[in-house]
């Protein structure tokens, strides 16, 4: 009994020795964690300025000219019966116009069939606008946290945007799994290869957002192909 204590603390000190992170590495980790932040608060600034971009130079510029146009069918709608009905035609179509940019605007913040239907079925249906012959396996059981789905969604979207402009590819394949603890997804393409992550590159640009989430990147795509993104991020399916 009187011998306890001190064993016990021995056996704390030996597995904090064995077990605790160095100091090198929390020093690691902490820098780490601060540059995603920072990457995290850019990209949504960028976002945010691009929302409101496409907002002040889309939408709104219709819906002014809309406005204008109803004022002066308004006026012209007992002296020119004929001119108002063009005019009522043109209103109407630039309101439709204004309906579909607002429509893609939202798909691009967070697709409806993403948040309705689950990462699986939105990367299937967007594999089926692609202009290149895809084949998509999912094996998910569940679902991940809707900031995860949308990081991993958008990462498979720039892979495959990245694959359709510039690998040369006629055929691509995408697979989406859990396994560990960890959601996996890879783009795979039977084109010209020599992909490489770097500054500028959509590459970067996938491994800043998958970084926010402590996820990683990794690309194989030797010269003449094929070329596999791979992407993981951790996370639990509920």
């Amino acid at each position: 009994m009187w011998a306890s204590p001190s064993l016990l603390r021995l056996h704390f000190v030996l597995a904090r020795s064995v077990l605790a992170p160095t100091r090198e590495e929390l020093a690691q980790r902490i820098d780490r964690l601060t540059e995603t932040r920072h990457e995290a608060v850019d990209t949504a600034a960028s976002q945010l300025r691009r929302i409101e971009r496409d907002l002040h130079d889309g939408a709104q510029a219709r819906l002014v000219a809309m406005g204008m146009n109803l004022g002066t069918i308004e006026a012209l709608v007992e002296k020119d019966p004929a001119q108002a009905k063009k005019m009522l035609a043109m209103a109407r179509a630039s309101s439709a116009e204004a309906l579909t940019e607002l429509r893609d605007l939202v798909r691009g913040i967070h697709p409806p069939v993403l948040a309705e239907r689950g990462l699986g079925d939105a990367v299937k249906a967007l594999a089926l606008r692609l202009p290149v012959a895809s084949e998509v396996t999912v094996e998910l059981s569940g679902r991940a946290e809707a900031p995860v789905e949308s990081a991993a969604y958008f990462a498979v979207s720039e892979a495959l945007t990245n694959t359709v402009k510039h690998a040369g590819a006629d055929r691509l394949w995408v697979d989406l799994h859990h396994s560990e603890g960890m959601l996996r997804m890879s783009v795979t393409d039977n084109g010209r290869g020599g992909a490489a992550i770097g500054t500028g590159s959509g590459l970067s640009g996938i491994e800043r957002r998958l970084g926010t989430f402590d996820g990683v990147l990794a690309v194989s795509s030797p010269a003449g192909g094929p070329t596999m993104v791979t992407m993981e991020i951790p996370c639990a399916l509920s």
